[in-house]
């Protein structure tokens, strides 16, 4: 006893000065939690400069709602670009600028709850440099929505457990918790963060992620304007939009179920009805007569000031949740397509190579373009139009369903443009326009467009490896469809809808308990399971990533974690090509099975199942990217080495077929996993740790 007292008196006070000043460092580490841009910057002032080392930010998230004013909450109706007070029905007295900055617009009509991040409608958008250390500090001050913040076309090497997959990577950041996200800056280019559980995407939470190459060896410029695309629907929120999804659209005013709009090739979308396009999280809604005239609200658009003479590029990413976009300029029928995800691309090799030019470019949800426009006509106000790809031509009264900005040029007046009213005269039959990245092969012969498909460009990335994948060691078929019999054509990869584990699969594949089973998946069963494979380390993967089969539906983005890869090929069916409509799918490929479920396939000729004999692959200078489009009826060709230890989500980046179960994931090479030997950076590992160490805290004092 006396040695004990003597240890305690001695002792015993630095004992739990150790103890507590742990605890503090494990759970109170200050903070300072800002929102933008009243109360400082996003990202912490000296970081992210071209000379730091790290760049530290902070995201705050929480709901908010449109057309509304904050402090006082005051409601507000559009008119001519401008906001007014809703009881200002003459329209007398615009709010002011400092006001209208808080507002978020949405497409004007009505009010209804967004996701936001630091105040914001998409998110801030974060510039650093390449391989900066990128330190985010994300708060989710959502009442009762868990999330995770995935980072989009970062491949996270060495640090898998900051990808941002919730129960893949991660468990999720819960109501009134923080969570910091630690990883390098890599590669560079245009990319976007966004929510990775549920369908919180399309609720705006997202924002713009920009790497700039720390070498300046690009000639054409880098700083530019970010444009972020969303399909916008008035109504539904996330789970609505996928109960609808499943279940139909009722249209109240006839009593009817909304059908599906279709692209113009006659695939059909699924049910989500949308009703206007948004940029930076502006747009108008459109409304028309039955003589076919176009009405808008009013809304504001955002509008990115350009000077005559100068070269700008124009930065695109579609956040979409469904719908494609045809992006292009108004009376500038030259756009320069610079890259694709951030990768360099243009027409040719070598010395036959020319500038990818283009009147348009289709981009899909999760892809990311940039274009070089040269502010060379006559200055004034001119649009950029994101257009969905949907057939409208049978609604009567007429739909418009695009997303639209402003570019002015600054030697002249602003001026409100209504919409786009010149009907693309400048495409001919002798000469048509050059629509880039199209997913089908044809439009029809009335529109005047003539399709270049991504597999016709080129990688012009100064350091590409494409040399690296010239021999397969291993070719994997997956197909990305809705296969099954009627009442269960659930979103399936090879027929096996995923469940998502209840624990990280990263950290802790031990504790899985849904993994596919054989008696119940296979060439003519459709399954719902956890579906894995293991990739080998350092081997070449050739997938042959497929849409085929009485589950083929409206193409799929398809996007990779962890990786770019390289798009040797693309395949596609047979087209009427006055119509541009779909007649059949390739016959490429056979799907294996009675029930043409296509869960297994391989090569109608034996001999392209070898060595690089498939017609028309591309092995010189193949474009690079990490999300492509699967055209319906047809197939993509990728290839890329697997040196990226971790465990990536591979799905269809349509928010709601994921949702719906239409993705798997890799475990790439297990035995090298950046934390083999010491358990990873987990929230769990976290709670447990303050746990334990509360608890001796607890007891220090009690024997005390």
């Amino acid at each position: 006893m006396i040695g004990l007292t003597r240890f305690s008196s001695s002792n015993f006070s630095l004992i739990l000065r150790i103890l507590f000043f742990i605890l503090c460092m494990q759970k109170c580490t200050p903070q300072s939690w800002w929102l933008s841009p009243e109360n400082g910057p996003t990202c912490k002032t000296g970081t992210c400069g071209e000379t730091s080392d790290t760049c530290e930010c902070s995201l705050t998230i929480e709901h908010r709602l449109t057309m509304l004013t904050q402090n006082p909450p005051l409601i507000l109706r559009p008119r001519s670009g401008n906001l007014y007070l809703y009881n200002d029905t003459s329209y007398v007295n615009q709010i002011s600028e400092k006001l209208k900055a808080e507002v978020i617009t949405g497409d004007g009509y009505g009010s209804r709850s967004v996701i936001a991040i630091n105040g914001k409608f998409p998110g801030p958008t974060i510039e650093a440099y390449e391989d900066q250390t990128m330190i985010i500090h994300v708060r989710n001050l959502m009442h009762t929505d868990s999330t995770t913040i995935h980072w989009h076309g970062m491949h996270q090497k060495g640090t898998p457990e900051f990808d941002g997959v919730a129960f893949i990577s991660e468990s999720p950041i819960l109501p009134g918790h923080t969570y910091t996200y630690k990883f390098t800056a890599q590669p560079t280019g245009t990319n976007f963060y966004h929510a990775h559980i549920g369908d919180q995407r399309s609720m705006g939470l997202y924002g713009g992620l920009i790497i700039y190459p720390k070498y300046k060896f690009y000639s054409q410029p880098q700083v530019g304007f970010t444009v972020l695309i969303q399909d916008w629907n008035h109504d539904d929120e996330p789970e609505t939009l996928y109960q609808r999804m499943l279940n139909g659209v009722l249209d109240l005013t006839s009593n009817t179920i909304k059908e599906p709009t279709q692209s113009y090739d006659g695939a059909s979308f699924s049910r989500f009805h949308m009703h206007s396009g948004l940029i930076n999280g502006k747009g108008r809604f459109y409304t028309a007569d039955y003589y076919g005239t176009y009405y808008n609200n009013g809304a504001p658009l955002e509008t990115f000031e350009v000077e005559y003479g100068r070269s700008y590029r124009f930065r695109v990413i579609s956040a979409a949740t469904l719908y494609p976009f045809r992006v292009y300029v108004q009376g500038h029928p030259e756009l320069n397509i610079r890259a694709a995800d951030g990768f360099e691309i243009v027409r040719g090799t070598g010395s036959n190579s020319s500038e990818l030019i283009v009147e348009s470019f289709i981009i899909h949800p999760g892809e990311r373009y940039d274009f070089t426009l040269s502010a060379n006509k006559n200055p004034d106000t001119y649009l950029l139009v994101a257009e969905s790809i949907e057939d409208l031509s049978s609604k009567n009264p007429r739909e418009y369903h695009a997303a639209e900005a402003f570019i002015h040029y600054k030697e002249r007046a602003f001026s409100y443009k209504g919409k786009d009213s010149e009907n693309q005269d400048h495409c001919t039959s002798v000469a048509p326009c050059i629509t880039f990245n199209c997913p089908y092969l044809y439009y029809p012969t009335s529109m005047r467009r003539r399709c270049i498909t991504f597999d016709q460009a080129n990688s012009n990335e100064y350091l590409t490896k494409s040399k690296e994948v010239q021999i397969v060691d291993e070719t994997l078929f997956f197909n990305f469809a809705f296969p099954g019999e009627p009442g269960n054509t659930p979103g399936s990869v090879n027929g096996r809808q995923f469940i998502y584990p209840t624990f990280p699969i990263l950290t802790n594949e031990a504790a899985l308990t849904t993994p596919c089973k054989a008696s119940e998946c296979g060439e003519d069963q459709i399954c719902s399971c956890t579906y894995s494979i293991e990739l080998a380390s350092d081997w070449i993967y050739q997938f042959v990533i497929t849409n085929l089969g009485n589950g083929r539906g409206w193409s799929h983005p398809i996007h990779l974690h962890g990786h770019n890869f390289y798009v040797m090929k693309m395949g596609f069916g047979s087209y009427d090509t006055n119509t541009g409509k779909l007649l059949a799918s390739t016959t490429d490929i056979e799907c294996i099975g009675t029930k043409n479920y296509c869960n297994e396939a391989k090569w109608a000729n034996s001999s392209w199942a070898t060595g690089n004999n498939i017609p028309g692959l591309q092995l010189n200078n193949p474009p690079e990217k990490d999300t492509i489009i699967v055209p319906t009826g047809g197939y993509v060709v990728i290839r890329f080495k697997a040196d990226n230890p971790g465990a990536w989500f591979f799905h269809c980046h349509i928010d709601l077929h994921n949702t719906n179960g239409m993705g798997m994931v890799f475990l790439e090479s297990k035995d090298k996993y950046p934390f083999k030997d010491s358990k990873a950076n987990s929230k769990e590992e976290g709670s447990h740790q303050r746990l334990v160490l509360f608890t001796l805290l607890v007891l220090a004092f009690t024997l005390y």
